[in-house]
C-alpha cells in the first residue's frame, strides 16, 4: 500500500498534495483497517466465544509446529475423569466419547455445550468420539452404501460441533471391508470438506489394514491420523504375546508413512492396558483379560512376582504358575512410555494419545507426561 502512495504521489504536483494526503489517510486507511479486523473477528466468532481460549492454543495447521507435541486422552463410558482434567499434567486434547451412529445410521449426541464448557474450564480443548454403535463390517458397509444416510451423517456431525463447541471431532469407525475402501475413503473426505468450512477439525482413528483403508488419500483430507499402536495380541489370537511394543510400533509407523500418510499428521495411539494371559496344561489359552496397565503392575509387585526387561519390545515381561494353570505377562510400564514417546521426535510426528483415562490415574500418567 506505501507502494502504491508514493507511485500516486509522484503524479501528483506540489501543491495538490495535501489534498491527496488527506484523501488517502480518511478514505483509504480506514477501509484497509475495517477490512483486517473484520476477517479476524469473523474467524474468533466462528465456533462462539468459548471456542476463543481453546483455539488461541490450536490454531488449525499450527498444532504440529508447537514446542510440545500433542497429547490426547480419551474417555470412554462414565465421565467422572472430565471432572478432574486439571490434575493431567501436558494433556492438551480430551475425546469424550459422546457421539454414535445408531443403527438406523442416525447420529446420537448425548452430552451438550456443558460437557464442552467443563472440559475447557480446565484448559483442554474438545475433539468428540465418533463411533458406530454396531460396529460389523456389515453395518458399516450399509451405511457406507446410503448416500441419504452419509450426508446426513455429515451435516449433523458438522451442526453438532457448531452447537456444542467442540474444536475437533475423532472418528473412529474399524471394521471396513476393503471392498468398502472406496466408499469409507469418499466419506471421510466429504466430512473433511464439510468440517473445514467451520474451521472443525478432523482425526481419524486407523488400524494397520492398508487394504482396507486408503492411507493416502485419507492422510490427504484429513487433519490428523492416530495410529493405534494397538492390538498387537487381540483376545482372540491362539497365540499370547504384547499389546504393543516398541519393535511393533516402529515397524508400523514407517509403514504408515511409506503408504502416504505425512509424519507431522500422524498421532501414535497407545493402550493405558494390557493382557493377563491365563494358559492350562494343554498350553491353551483359557482367559486373557485386559486390565489397566498401573493395576497389573501392582499385582505383580504385590505377589513379588519375578520381571524381567526385554529391550527390543521396550517392556517388562512376566510368567509364573498358579495351581497348575500358567500366565503370562507383558508389562509395559511409565519407563516403556517415555521410549515409545521417543518415537514422536524420531519420525517427527504430532503426538500422542492414551486408550483410555478411565485405565489410568493422573498420577500415574503424570510419571509418564510430567515432563
Amino acid at each position: 500500500m506505501i507502494i502504491v502512495y508514493l507511485a500516486i504521489f509522484d503524479f501528483i504536483d506540489h501543491s495538490g498534495f495535501y489534498s491527496f494526503h488527506f484523501f488517502f489517510m480518511v478514505m483509504i486507511i480506514p477501509s484497509i483497517i475495517v477490512y483486517s479486523t473484520g476477517n479476524v473477528e469473523h474467524k474468533e466468532t466462528l465456533n462462539g466465544s468459548n471456542q476463543k481460549q481453546s483455539s488461541s492454543k490450536f490454531q488449525k495447521g499450527q498444532e504440529s509446529s508447537q514446542k510440545s507435541p500433542l497429547t490426547i486422552g480419551w474417555v470412554s463410558g462414565n465421565n467422572l475423569s472430565l471432572q478432574h482434567l486439571t490434575d493431567y499434567k501436558n494433556l492438551k486434547v480430551v475425546s469424550p466419547d459422546i457421539a454414535s451412529i445408531d443403527n438406523q445410521y442416525n447420529l446420537q449426541v448425548i452430552s451438550d455445550s456443558s460437557l464442552t464448557n467443563t472440559i475447557q474450564k480446565q484448559g483442554k480443548v474438545v475433539w468428540a468420539l465418533i463411533t458406530m454403535r454396531t460396529d460389523t463390517k456389515t453395518n458399516v458397509h450399509a451405511f457406507l452404501a446410503s448416500s441419504n444416510k452419509t450426508k446426513e451423517v455429515i451435516k449433523n456431525i458438522d451442526q453438532s460441533a457448531l452447537n456444542n463447541n467442540w474444536y475437533g471431532v475423532n472418528l473412529d469407525i474399524e471394521n471396513v471391508s476393503s471392498s468398502d475402501r472406496v466408499a469409507f475413503s469418499q466419506f471421510v473426505e466429504k466430512l473433511a470438506v464439510e468440517l473445514s468450512k467451520s474451521s472443525i477439525i478432523l482425526s481419524i482413528d486407523l488400524p494397520l489394514d492398508p487394504n482396507a483403508f486408503d492411507h493416502e488419500i485419507i492422510g490427504k483430507y484429513c487433519n490428523y491420523i492416530v495410529f493405534m499402536g494397538y492390538d498387537q495380541h487381540w483376545s482372540t489370537d491362539p497365540v499370547p504375546g504384547p499389546v504393543t511394543s516398541l519393535s511393533w510400533l516402529r515397524e508400523n509407523l514407517q509403514e504408515f508413512i511409506q503408504t502416504g500418510i505425512p509424519p507431522e499428521k500422524i498421532i501414535l495411539g497407545l493402550p493405558a492396558y494390557t493382557r493377563i494371559w491365563e494358559e492350562n496344561e494343554q498350553g491353551q489359552i483359557v482367559k486373557d483379560p485386559a486390565e489397566p496397565i498401573q493395576y497389573v503392575e501392582n499385582l505383580l509387585e504385590q505377589n513379588h512376582r519375578k520381571l524381567s526387561w526385554d529391550p527390543t519390545l521396550g517392556e517388562y515381561y512376566s510368567t509364573y504358575t498358579v495351581k497348575n494353570q500358567q500366565y503370562k505377562i507383558w508389562l509395559p510400564t511409565a519407563k516403556s512410555f517415555n521410549i515409545y514417546l521417543n518415537l514422536i521426535s524420531q519420525f517427527h510426528l504430532a503426538g500422542s494419545a492414551v486408550w483410555n483415562l478411565n485405565q489410568i490415574d493422573y498420577n500415574y500418567w503424570n510419571k509418564i507426561y510430567n515432563n
